[in-house]
């Protein structure tokens, strides 16, 4: 399977089986309470991380760094904007940002925190993940301190150019070095919840039921 249809198996594979497959193989990968704000997608949001660090205000300091419609711009070829705001209750950013990154080609923004205009951010066509909306601004306690570095959001390690991927239950973040083992996982997951479908409508006994679950976690092998 080459890059391009990798990403085409994770556009439509549920969040939930790529989460199988990465306990499978010990990565933690993913995150809680970061949500999509349009509410509905037609295919999940996929894209390599352009990570941005944001620090607590150090009053007197200035790093000389772009502001965030430039960050915004940097988003050309279907990147991920991934923004550590240390779970802030501040708004980070707004619609008119979003716009700039969707404009200019990203795949989504997430934001470790909340952020301001979710109404108009909601009506985009951009996929935005946060944990919800404030009224303070960040500015007051927060500033950027670098971009394209290894970030902590939730808990969560995104190294630039990982792999993001988010649907409505979430997020996921999938090393870029170990993409092909975990999409060779979830192809036998998703086969796993078919059955798990199937098994369930004709009503299975409980025995079979937990017969194929109990599948969930066992590493499939190469070549199987």
């Amino acid at each position: 399977m080459d890059y391009e249809q990798m990403i085409k198996f994770l556009k439509r594979t549920p969040t939930g089986n790529l989460t199988d497959a990465m306990r499978r193989l010990e990565i933690s990968g993913y995150t809680k309470g970061i949500y999509c704000l349009q509410g509905k997608t037609d295919e999940n949001m996929v894209g390599p991380a352009l990570t941005v660090q944001y620090i607590p205000k150090q009053p007197g300091q200035s790093r000389g760094l772009p502001g965030q419609f430039a960050i915004a711009r940097m988003c050309t070829n279907g990147q991920v904007m991934v923004v550590a705001a240390r779970d802030t209750k501040c708004w980070l950013t707004g619609g008119n940002v979003a716009r700039v990154a969707e404009l200019s080609g990203a795949a989504g923004i997430v934001v470790d925190g909340c952020i301001r205009d979710r109404e108009e951010i909601s009506s985009h066509s951009m996929p935005f993940f946060c944990k919800g909306s404030g009224t303070k601004p960040y500015a007051e306690e927060l500033q950027l301190a670098a971009i394209n570095v290894p970030i902590g959001i939730d808990g969560c390690r995104v190294c630039p150019g990982d792999i993001v991927v988010g649907d409505l239950d979430g997020i996921v973040v999938l090393p870029a070095d170990r993409l092909e083992e975990i999409i060779y996982q979830a192809e036998e997951i998703e086969e796993i919840e078919e059955q798990l479908a199937e098994a369930v409508e004709r009503k299975a006994s409980l025995e079979e039921l937990n017969a194929i679950g109990n599948r969930k976690p066992v590493v499939r092998k190469k070549g199987n």
